[in-house]
């Protein structure tokens, strides 16, 4: 016989906790080494690459190191964010990336 329930769940969900990388105060991001995470939304592609254009030809940075997610509704791998933090100065972070 089947069973008439109404389960109810919590909207709040179950929050999943992720290590951050330890944050670093920047004194200024002009001539730095800096790094780019992009989700790669469709509807960010035009504006995503004029800003990042822009940002470069503001602040000069001495490197610039790039994160594309090939997922939009993911985070970028554990291992791959971990690489980058240790090569830059700073991150900038777009899109719900």
């Amino acid at each position: 016989m089947e069973s008439k329930v109404i389960e109810l769940i919590s909207p709040l969900g179950h929050p999943r906790r992720e290590e951050q990388a330890e944050r670093r105060p920047l004194e200024t991001p002009f001539g730095k080494r800096m790094g780019f995470i992009w989700n790669q939304y469709q509807t960010t592609h035009g504006f995503w690459a004029r800003f990042e254009q822009a940002f470069e030809a503001l602040v000069k940075p001495r490197s610039v190191e790039r994160a594309y997610k090939s997922n939009t509704w993911t985070p970028l791998e554990t291992t791959q964010f971990s690489g980058l933090a240790q090569v830059v100065d700073y991150l900038i972070v777009g899109v719900g990336a």
